[in-house]
């Protein structure tokens, strides 16, 4: 990357580069930092000592290496720079069918501590939703001391459904039956600092580019499977919202006019046909079962469908080998369109991959153009871990970034 000299090089959006550089990739020499983000040197040395002024960033040392042919010469630690962890903190929130899932986050947008909360969701309107928020947050500062010490500097939300990231509004949510329910607005109000909300398709989205080891670089979608079918679009490095706040609703493209009926009330759309409680749907007219919950179906349920299936159930079995069939329709159509460089798919939803994948790629064969086969690769992204809380930590860390150097902080002597 061509360097700039330093008196074209802005001070504000600089040291932003370097905060995000160290965020995804950990501690770094000045040189390494210099070379990422096509800074000088002296560049480099100048806006970190202000970020180290203002706590954000601090010096660590590396483990010595050893070198040399004939044995070993133990060489200088090399110094290195890292994020502060404790310079801010963050809550995350997760709202899904009757869970509300809360976090704290630090400065390097880790995880310090989570719980989670077992609410009768649907029985939320926007009044007491709201109240049941404020209550839980309130008792989670309370029990945390951090956060005692340090008030959290935002609060980011990851909402299963439609949300406008624009307005703070629940656009449409299948954890409640109410719709257009205003949530940063007054959380905002009640706790001061930056509160935002997005789908939980695009916190996964944001976790990913701030991961290193999840392949966040460039421009790429992530498909989300699980109770239902969302999607992040990542282009120019940054979750591409939309003109109205909500945008890559993949999970509401149409697959089949007059088709099932999904769960936003439309017939037709892909998510009828893949999400968690369309297959249990569809596999409680093939098999008994008594117990099935086919507005939230639990993992346990979902787990054992795809166990009967490998074990030669060919009616489940084809189950999931449709719904690879329509996700390879909508893949097609989301390469047609926009041509990302890599689709990841992930949730837990992806649980029957092995089952889906051939029947993927089958309906990308034959909705495909021929010339557009050699498109974007695809990747299954194991669900090791929710990253919908992750991201919506990130999305609030990423804004705050930005609100620090409008209002810089007094040096801390």
């Amino acid at each position: 990357m061509s360097r700039r000299p330093d008196h074209d090089t802005p001070r504000q959006p600089s040291q932003i580069a370097i905060l995000r550089f160290l965020r995804v990739h950990g501690p770094a020499a000045r040189i390494d930092i210099g070379n990422a983000t096509g800074l000088s040197p002296a560049t480099v040395t100048s806006l970190t000592a202000d970020l180290i002024a203002q706590g954000l960033v601090q010096e660590t040392q590396s483990a010595a290496t050893s070198t040399g042919s004939q044995g070993t010469t133990r060489g200088r630690p090399k110094v290195l720079l890292d994020l502060v962890p404790s310079a801010a903190y963050v809550i995350g929130i997760k709202l899904t069918i009757n869970l509300i899932e809360i976090a704290l986050g630090n400065f390097k947008g880790e995880i310090e501590h989570s719980i989670q909360h077992s609410i009768n969701t649907r029985d939320l309107d926007d009044t007491s939703l709201v109240a049941t928020l404020c209550d839980l947050i309130d008792q989670f500062i309370a029990d945390n001391d951090t956060l005692a010490k340090r008030p959290p500097i935002g609060i980011g939300i990851a909402i299963q459904g439609v949300a406008d990231s624009n307005s703070g509004e629940i656009i449409w949510s299948p954890a409640l039956r109410h719709r257009q329910i205003a949530v940063t607005k007054p959380l905002r109000e009640r706790y001061g600092g930056i509160v935002q909300m997005s789908n939980d398709a695009n916190c996964i989205a944001t976790a990913i580019t701030q991961n290193n080891d999840l392949g966040g670089k460039g421009d790429f979608a992530v498909i989300m499977l699980g109770y239902g079918v969302g999607m992040g679009l990542v282009l120019n490095g940054a979750v591409y919202n939309g003109h109205f706040g909500a945008a890559a609703e993949f999970g509401h493209m149409k697959y089949q006019p007059d088709g099932p009926l999904c769960n936003c009330g439309r017939r037709g759309c892909i998510e009828a046909y893949i999400g968690d409680y369309a297959i249990l749907r569809d596999a409680s007219g093939l098999i008994d079962l008594p117990n099935a919950n086919n507005l939230h179906p639990s993992e346990d349920q979902m787990m054992d469908l795809v166990k009967r299936a490998r074990n030669g159930d060919e009616g489940l079995a084809d189950l999931f080998r449709h719904a690879g069939k329509v996700l390879g329709y909508g893949i097609a159509n989301l390469i047609a369109l926009l041509g990302p460089e890599r689709i990841l798919i992930t949730g837990s939803g992806a649980r029957a991959y092995d089952l889906m994948e051939p029947e993927i790629d089958r309906g990308l064969r034959e909705a495909q153009v021929p010339e557009l086969r050699n498109g974007p690769k695809i990747i299954h992204l194991p669900w090791n871990k929710d990253l919908a809380l992750q991201g919506a930590i990130g999305q609030s860390l990423l804004r705050h970034d930005e609100s620090i150097f409008a209002n810089p902080p007094a040096h801390q002597g």
